[in-house]
C-alpha cells in the first residue's frame, strides 16, 4: 500500500494562478459587481465571493482594499488605452485605417460589453463627486484625445478644418454617445453601425 507521501507525489499538482492573472480576475469580478449592484453593493466581500477567493487575498493584489473601485478604474483606463494604441498604431501610415481600427477596438467585446459599460457609468458618477476619480477620468480623457490627435494629425490638412481641439472634442462626443447608444440597445444601433458612424464622423470633420 502506497504511503500518503507517495500518493501526494503521484497526484498532479494544481498550478497557482500568477499574481497578474489573479488580479485580473478580481478586476473582472469588480466590474461585474458594479454593473449588477452599483457602487454601494460592490463590497470587498461580494467581489471575493464572485471571484472565489478569500477576503484576505485582496491585500496582496490591491494597494488599498478599501478603495477597490478607484484601483479598478485606474487599471481599466490603462488597459483600454494600451489596447486602443495597439489596435491603431500599426496602421499609422494609413490614418483612416488606423482610426477605423481604433473604433473597432472601442466597440469590441472587451470594451463595449454590458458589464464594462455599466461599470464605466458608475465610474463617471464617482468622478462627479470625488476628486480622486475625477483625476483618473481627466488623465484618461486627456491621453485618449492625445492618441486621437496623433492619428488625425496624419490626415491631409483642410483649409476649412475646425481647430484640432474642437474637432477632437466633437469626435470624442460622437464616440462616447454611440458607445452609450450601443449599450442601451445593440439592436437599435448595432456594433457595425456604430463603427460606420464613427468613420463617417471622421470624414465629415477631417475630410478623410
Amino acid at each position: 500500500m502506497a504511503s500518503p507521501a507517495a500518493d501526494a507525489l503521484a497526484r498532479p499538482r494544481r498550478r497557482r494562478a500568477s499574481p497578474l492573472v489573479r488580479r485580473a480576475d478580481l478586476v473582472a469580478a469588480t466590474v461585474s459587481c458594479l454593473a449588477r449592484l452599483g457602487a454601494k453593493g460592490t463590497t470587498g466581500r461580494e467581489i471575493c465571493r464572485q471571484a472565489g477567493v478569500s477576503h484576505g487575498l485582496l491585500r496582496h493584489y490591491f494597494r488599498n482594499p478599501d478603495n477597490l473601485l478607484l484601483e479598478t478604474y485606474e487599471q481599466l483606463c490603462e488597459d483600454m488605452l494600451a489596447q486602443l494604441e495597439a489596435a491603431a498604431m500599426p496602421f499609422a501610415a494609413d490614418p483612416s485605417e488606423a482610426l477605423h481600427r481604433y473604433f473597432v477596438a472601442v466597440f469590441s467585446d472587451d470594451w463595449a460589453g454590458p458589464d464594462i459599460i455599466g461599470a464605466w457609468m458608475v465610474f463617471w458618477q464617482q468622478a462627479r463627486s470625488r476628486a480622486d476619480f475625477a483625476g483618473v477620468s481627466g488623465s484618461f480623457n486627456l491621453r485618449q484625445r492625445q492618441l486621437l490627435e496623433r492619428l488625425v494629425a496624419a490626415l491631409p490638412a483642410r483649409t476649412d478644418a475646425l481647430p484640432m481641439a474642437d474637432a477632437i472634442a466633437l469626435l470624442s462626443a460622437v464616440l462616447d454617445g454611440l458607445w452609450i447608444e450601443y449599450y442601451l440597445s445593440d439592436q437599435r444601433t448595432p456594433r457595425e453601425r456604430c463603427i460606420a458612424l464613427c468613420d463617417a464622423a471622421v470624414r465629415r470633420l477631417f475630410g478623410a
